[in-house]
């Protein structure tokens, strides 16, 4: 192969590699965003073509027929869930945002307390007696109250006003999403004799391998993590509540949320919180939350290998490298996305996806190296 030759074609695939990589992280996002309602018809479709099917062969629906019955079944449950859980959960946040202001100032005395007992025994040991644990306290409790408190009521009455103008948006997007919904299930048959006409064979193999990589990843991911955060909650639940705590099917709640971010877990609220219990004294409350931790962490490294089929399939220090990178484009959706995301990439470089690319580079730097360096004999 000519020199040139060879760097036209290294050339045109690191700008391919440069084209898709922009496409997916810039691109993408905002096509997307753009035919929502599609994209949540199709993800519907997808969950909800098998039921059809099942409808189909057991009970002899024809598929639109049977799509317009699943669809509306969808909606009227849908309408009645959202009205039930809407009407516990704003009757259970009500009573939470009342009780606030008293746990804020509950749980300020608290910490002030055990930081007074943790400066006592920090004054006790030599190199440890010019720390001002009260001045740290200060500064980040004006931090935190600057944070919590800030313009809260403009930013809510905005929120609010927002949502009032984008309302129209909203019914049409739901509206089209129900419409896309139907016809991606009705025509479903149909679109795929489409695409066996019209794409070569090894596109095909190629985006359905793809297509089947990313739903067992993505699907089976979160259809196992969601199972796991149910089982923590209730664990979680059980304890709070035998400790007599206050709104505690919300505490559990958000514990078992943070528990189902990798890297993160139930130690990262119960901990602490048993480390101040112990310095306020109350040593059985500790022991408890302690107890509730142990039990949780225990039954999640049990239950974890057989749903998630052992690990999420990725070394520690590149699931914190994802995560880090999914909390940066996108906050704490970002980190969630970032994991199943990151999954797919490994395994699209096992599968040998970006040999070529990889390929490239090397080239590069090999004839780099080859290029500078210096023969001092000649």
């Amino acid at each position: 192969m000519k020199f040139s030759t060879k760097y036209l074609k290294i050339f045109c695939n690191l700008l391919t590699a440069g084209l898709i990589l922009w496409a997916f992280f810039y691109l993408l996002p905002r096509v997307l965003r753009y035919f929502a309602p599609f994209v949540v018809g199709f993800v519907l479709s997808v969950i909800a073509n098998p039921i059809v099917r099942f409808l189909e062969k057991r009970i002899r629906i024809k598929r639109k027929y049977g799509s317009v019955v699943l669809i509306s079944l969808v909606i009227a449950l849908l309408i009645l869930a959202c009205y039930g859980l809407g009407s516990a959960l704003a009757a259970g946040l009500r009573s939470f945002a009342d009780y606030l202001p008293t746990m804020t100032s509950n749980a300020g005395n608290d910490l002030s307390t055990a930081a007074g007992s943790l400066q006592e025994i920090l004054d006790r040991i030599p190199l440890l007696q010019g720390i001002d644990l009260n001045g740290i306290g200060e500064v980040v409790g004006n931090f935190v109250n600057n944070l919590i408190s800030g313009n809260g009521g403009s930013d809510s009455l905005g929120t609010l006003t927002d949502v009032v103008k984008r309302l129209p948006d909203i019914l049409i997007g739901t509206v089209m999403g129900l419409l896309a919904t139907y016809f991606f299930i009705a025509d479903h048959d149909r679109m795929q004799a489409w695409l066996r006409e019209h794409l070569p064979e090894s596109q095909r193999t190629r985006i359905s391998s793809l297509y089947q990589q990313v739903i067992g990843v993505v699907v089976g991911y979160f259809k196992a993590q969601f199972k796991i955060m149910g089982v923590i909650y209730v664990i979680l639940l059980v304890g709070l509540m035998l400790l007599r705590i206050q709104f505690a099917w919300l505490i559990a709640f958000g514990i078992a949320f943070l528990d189902m971010l990798p890297v993160f877990g139930t130690g990262t609220v119960l901990i602490p919180w048993a480390i101040v219990e112990v310095f306020l004294g109350n040593y059985g409350f500790a022991l408890g939350l302690l107890l509730i931790y142990v039990i949780a962490l225990a039954v999640h490294q049990g239950i974890q290998p057989a749903m998630v089929g052992g690990t999420i399939g990725m070394d520690s220090f590149l699931t914190l490298f994802f995560m880090y990178i999914g909390y940066r484009v996108n906050s704490v959706l970002g980190m969630i996305l970032a994991i199943p995301i990151g999954m797919i990439l490994i395994n699209l470089y096992k599968a040998g996806a970006f040999d070529t690319w990889i390929w490239c580079v090397k080239e590069i730097v090999h004839d780099f190296n080859e290029f500078r360096r210096i023969d001092r004999k000649e």
